[in-house]
């Protein structure tokens, strides 16, 4: 499968993520900066080129790859790896493969429960691998335990110093902008933006996307190193549902950085927490920084 990126779909991406940066917008900006142009946002992909040639209504939402389910079960995403290799840019033709490389099940709380993993590998017109992408998936009945406020043993959700990455906040995340951020992606799945259907097994509200949360860490990332292309790798898992409504800050903190040849190597804890203060994705990121970056 092929696809042409053009720069209304980085724009409209940028756009159903609130991100205001020139670089995804404006090319004259764009051209004056060390890129030459405009490219995307670096958790740009999420299944777009996917879906292509897959009719609208296709129960397969996140990836053209068939995975047998049982009938009336639901898949949703459970977390996120990304390997960044070069940056997409507005005029290329990637070429998307998709495959099952991992799928088990096993018995939870409220039921048996079948987890799989689908990768994605994005390579240019010169067969250069771009970006790789692998999507991990939790499927089961479509029916959740009433959500209560819980108590949860007590993590540290805000830094301060030197190690600190900053954070970036979104909300409160209205059905609309999730409905705009499925479109971006063309992840056009029920349950983030049909509130009868999310009633309907068990839900509260519509959810808020994994891969947005995802995103969300990508952008507070991209602002902390000032280099929307320094993100080379980025592991997730999504812990806690969110909903429709309600607000999600992206931060996290430096664990550690040793010299390279490009400047510094960064390692990085980052995770998000919600208006209550609970965290709802976790994860690690691993950027290249130049050393005047890295040193501030």
């Amino acid at each position: 499968m092929s696809y042409v990126v053009d720069a209304g779909s980085i724009k409209y991406f940028a756009d159903s993520i609130m991100d205001p940066d020139p670089m995804y917008r404006d090319e004259q900006y764009a051209r004056a900066t060390r890129h030459g142009g405009i490219i995307a946002p670096p958790t740009f992909f999420g299944s777009a080129t996917g879906l292509r040639d897959i009719p609208a209504g296709d129960a397969r939402s996140m990836f053209s790859v068939s995975v047998p389910l049982p009938d009336g079960w639901i898949g949703i995403a459970s977390g996120d790896e990304y390997e960044f290799f070069a940056p997409v840019r507005a005029g290329m033709v990637l070429t998307s493969v998709e495959r099952l490389v991992d799928a088990y099940q096993k018995d939870g709380r409220s039921g048996p429960l079948l987890f799989y993993t689908v990768e994605k590998a994005f390579t240019d017109a010169e067969g250069t691998l771009i970006l790789r992408r692998r999507i991990l998936c939790v499927a089961k009945e479509p029916r959740f335990p009433p959500q209560e406020s819980v108590p949860s043993a007590a993590e540290e959700t805000r830094v301060s110093g030197p190690d600190a990455l900053g954070e970036l906040t979104a909300g409160p995340l209205t059905v609309r902008y999730l409905a705009m951020f499925a479109t971006a992606t063309a992840e056009f799945v029920d349950i983030h933006y049909d509130a009868d259907y999310a009633r309907s097994v068990g839900l509260k509200a519509p959810i808020v996307q994994g891969l947005y949360k995802t995103v969300l860490i990508g952008q507070m990332l991209k602002n902390w190193s000032g280099d929307g292309t320094a993100l080379k790798r980025l592991n997730v898992q999504h812990r806690e549902i969110d909903f429709a409504g309600g607000s999600l800050t992206a931060t996290g903190k430096l664990v550690r950085q040793k010299r390279s040849s490009h400047g510094h190597e960064v390692e990085c804890s980052v995770w998000t927490f919600n208006q209550d203060g609970r965290i709802t994705t976790k994860g690690q990121a691993w950027l290249e920084m130049s050393d005047s970056v890295a040193a501030n």
